[in-house]
C-alpha cells in the first residue's frame, strides 16, 4: 500500500505467519471415590458413585455437573481437624477433574469399582463369631501331606483325603467324637475331620472302620 505525502512513500508488507489451530482434545479421568456419596445438592445420591454405575464413562460439561454426578471431592482430616496431605484415600482424581473443568467445558470421567470408605481404618478390632459357613482353613487348596507306603513297589503314593466339614458326617460332636460316620467313604480311603479347631486324620481299614491315623487299629 502506498501513502502519498510530499516526498515520502511508505510500503507496508504483512509477513505474519500463523500455525494451524490444534484439534481440540477432551481430557479423560479415571477416579476413585467413596461409594454412594451425596450429590452437591446435599440430598440425593450422586449417580456416578453407585455400584451399578461403576466403570461407566460420563461426559461431564461443567464443575457443577461434576459435583452433581460424583459429589464434592473429599479429603480426610485428623481428629483435631488437620488435613492429612498425601493420604491415599483422598479424592485427588476427582479434584483434578474439577480443576480441569475450570478451564474446559468437556471431560470424560470414569469411576473405578472401588469404595474408598471400605479401606478406612477402624479404632476398634473386629469382634463376634464368624458367620456360619466361614472357614479360616482353605480346605480345597490345602496339601495334607498324607502318603501311603507300598511294600511291593517300595514307593510312597500321595493320597488325597476326604475333607469333612459337616458335623452331621461325624459320630458325635457333643461328645467330642469327630470320627467320620461309617457311611462316609470306602475301604482304603483317608479322611480329614476339620470341624473342630483340632484337625484329625483317619483311615478306613479292611473292617470298614475309620481309625485315627497313627493308631495300631
Amino acid at each position: 500500500m502506498a501513502l502519498t505525502s510530499p516526498g515520502v512513500e511508505v510500503i507496508v508488507i504483512d509477513e505474519s505467519q500463523y500455525i494451524p489451530s490444534a484439534v481440540n482434545t477432551v481430557p479423560y479421568f479415571v477416579i476413585a471415590t467413596a461409594q454412594n456419596k451425596v450429590s452437591s445438592d446435599g440430598v440425593t445420591v450422586a449417580a456416578g458413585t453407585t455400584a451399578a454405575n461403576a466403570n461407566k464413562t460420563y461426559l461431564i460439561t461443567s464443575q457443577r455437573d461434576l459435583t452433581a454426578t460424583f459429589g464434592v471431592p473429599f479429603f480426610y482430616n485428623t481428629t483435631t481437624g488437620t488435613p492429612i496431605n498425601g493420604y491415599e484415600l483422598n479424592e485427588y482424581g476427582l479434584l483434578a477433574a474439577y480443576s480441569a473443568l475450570g478451564v474446559t467445558n468437556r471431560a470424560y470421567i470414569q469411576r473405578a469399582d472401588i469404595d474408598l470408605t471400605d479401606l478406612t481404618a477402624s479404632l476398634t478390632r473386629p469382634t463376634g463369631n464368624p458367620a456360619n459357613g466361614t472357614y479360616w482353613l482353605d480346605t480345597s487348596a490345602t496339601v495334607w501331606g498324607i502318603q501311603e507306603w507300598s511294600e511291593d513297589n517300595s514307593t510312597f503314593t500321595v493320597k488325597t483325603p476326604l475333607v469333612i466339614t459337616d458335623s452331621a458326617d461325624v459320630v458325635n460332636v457333643s461328645a467330642g467324637n469327630y470320627t467320620p460316620q461309617v457311611s462316609i467313604g470306602s475301604i482304603g480311603d483317608y479322611a480329614i475331620s476339620a470341624i473342630d479347631s483340632r484337625i484329625r486324620g483317619y483311615y478306613k481299614n479292611e473292617s470298614n472302620t475309620w481309625v485315627a491315623l497313627g493308631s495300631q487299629a
